[in-house]
């Protein structure tokens, strides 16, 4: 099953053979096998560094501040990164929804690195960044220096209490993850068929779409998710943790063009443990605690454990 799953992830992300091509770290060495279980790293929330970051001792403090000058600052949790929030009394078919680029993925899909490769890349922590990028020869004045800046933050910092993630650049990596927290027997959902903008405008593009269909996964689904983003890195680079309280939704969403787009999202159901500013709260104008929804961009993966009967499958 984990081999089939892995088949999956190569067909969902559009994988690229020469991706890596300019790349001397990404090397041709075939996957290995899926012995070496991933350090799962679960932080909690009140502490910025996690049990196996690098000691202050070991840490170069010029280093880190150049890091920290790297990256997008207004970037501080994955949730920040997430767009086009709903309510679900707003998905009725036939109604008019807001999406931004129509669900595109803003960071390009590119090839993952082998196991091999994988486990030479140092740990994506803000400490490392500077080594990442040397890894990958990213000049420091580049917008991929950025994007490594981020990544390494977002990968090296605290999970929610409850919450476990981990940041996968290899498939083996993100297959051992999901199955660790769900099992070998998965659903595999994806945001597919959204069309390329043929805007020349450097802004973000808002435009509506109409719902022309709407299935809802059951709660009991949805108690145990595992939603991976993929992140703009040299390579493949997923940011991969497991969500409980949620509701899995597929949609059909049809552009003015006629497009059709199936667009998968989240509910939360309860969202008390999410941080005060979470940007869901001031774009849906609704309370911490209160149920809130959202869309996943294409290249996101969401993976559901396999039930007896599967209102998405």
């Amino acid at each position: 099953m984990v081999s089939i799953l892995i088949m999956l992830l190569i067909g969902l992300t559009t994988m690229v053979s020469t991706a890596g091509a300019s790349r001397p770290f990404v090397d041709e060495v075939p996957t290995s096998s899926l012995t070496d279980k991933l350090m799962l790293e679960v932080c909690s929330a009140e502490y910025l560094i996690c049990s196996n970051f690098q000691t202050a001792g070991s840490i170069k403090s010029d280093d880190v501040a150049k890091a920290a000058s790297l990256r997008d600052a207004s970037v501080l949790t994955i949730n920040d990164l997430q767009e086009d929030f709903f309510l679900e009394s707003s998905l009725v078919e036939g109604g008019i929804i807001t999406l931004k680029n129509n669900l595109q993925d803003a960071a390009p899909a590119r090839a993952f690195l082998s196991a091999v490769a994988a486990n030479a890349l140092p740990a994506l922590t803000a400490y490392n960044t500077l080594s990442i990028m040397k890894q990958f020869g990213v000049a420091q004045d580049s917008s991929m220096a950025t994007s490594v800046a981020t990544a390494a933050y977002l990968c090296g910092g605290a999970a929610l209490p409850g919450e476990a993630r981990s940041c996968a650049t290899s498939a083996d990596a993100l297959a051992a993850f999901v199955a660790a927290e769900l099992g070998n027997n998965v659903n595999v959902h994806a945001t597919k068929g959204a069309p390329i903008s043929t805007s020349t405008s450097t802004s973000v593009a808002k435009a509506p779409v109409t719902i022309v269909k709407v299935v809802k996964g059951s709660v009991e689904e949805g108690k145990k998710v595992v939603v991976c983003h993929h992140l703009a890195f040299p390579s493949s680079l997923y940011y991969c943790h497991r969500v409980t309280g949620t509701k899995v939704i597929q949609t059909t969403l049809k552009t003015n063009e006629g497009s059709l787009i199936k667009g998968m999202a989240i509910c939360h159901l309860n969202t008390k443990l999410w941080l005060s500013r979470h940007p869901a709260f001031k774009a849906l104008n609704i309370a911490r605690g209160d149920e809130a929804c959202h869309f996943v961009v294409e290249n996101d993966i969401i993976f559901t454990a396999a039930m007896a009967q599967d209102t998405l499958a």
